[in-house]
């Protein structure tokens, strides 16, 4: 299963039935079970860039759904990561839980190359400013061969899976929220990767419309590579990301 192969496959699925561009016009960037067209210029304090690029459609039967594409270099212009997400609505007449979504994720790095399939339900409260948001996914791929091998490991396929619990604040009418989560990733196989990233974010919007917002991010990666004949414990690390995000 190559990265390519992976890539066709998803945008093929995003391909099955006509779309129609989808009209989202309240711009709420706090949503994460909400298909928008947008793009994203991330800059880390490290020097690496982020681009993103999502295209949302509408379904005849109400549903919504977008393909999101996404690549960092470092400071260098070096290849550092990808995705590929589609990424599916569906809306339901629930006050609690009125929108769940599923998604497929291709991810390639310099450690591996997987596929994610998963989902993530939006949950209200009686607080109208405070929403949580649950993400749990299934995945499965291949080691890079050279970093298997590294850690005296032969056989580089993986299986695992991701959980994540969002909770989002929105402080003022205008829109601005601050959102903390952390993200647990667990990849297994005769190599075993297990990561937590805690997030805190402050986004607020830069034009009355709602279109154009500003994002900063600070992330804290902590975790672990095992495998029969090694183990390295990976150092707390803290980037900070400054994000401009353009609704369309």
């Amino acid at each position: 299963m190559t990265f390519k192969k992976i890539i066709g496959t998803a945008l093929a699925v995003s391909m099955v039935t006509p779309l129609a561009m989808a009209e989202e016009q309240d711009f709420d960037a706090s949503d994460m079970t909400r298909a928008s067209s947008t793009a994203i210029v991330g800059l880390s304090n490290k020097g690496d860039v982020k681009l993103t690029g999502s295209l949302s459609y509408a379904f005849d039967n109400g549903q919504t759904a977008m393909t999101l594409l996404e690549g960092t270099m470092d400071r260098d212009g070096a290849y550092q990561d990808a995705r590929l997400q589609y990424f599916h609505v569906f809306s339901f007449d629930n006050a609690t839980t009125p929108r769940i979504a599923a998604s497929l994720d291709i991810i390639d790095n310099d450690m591996f190359t997987s596929a994610a399939l998963g989902g993530i339900a939006m949950i209200r409260t009686p607080a109208d400013s405070l929403t949580f948001f649950a993400r749990g996914a299934v995945l499965a791929g291949e080691y890079d061969e050279d970093f298997a091998r590294s850690y005296g490991v032969d056989d580089s396929s993986i299986t695992g899976g991701s959980a994540a619990l969002y909770a989002v604040w929105k402080t003022g009418e205008d829109g601005t929220f601050l959102a903390a989560y952390p993200e647990l990733t667990y990849l297994g196989g005769d190599l075993e990767v297990s990561t937590v990233k805690t997030t805190l974010m402050v986004s607020t919007p830069f034009s009355a419309d709602g279109k154009r917002w500003g994002q900063v991010k600070f992330d804290t990666t902590t975790g672990s590579i095992e495998s029969s004949s090694k183990k390295t414990e990976m150092d707390s690390e803290t980037s900070v990301w400054f994000n401009y995000k353009v609704f369309f």
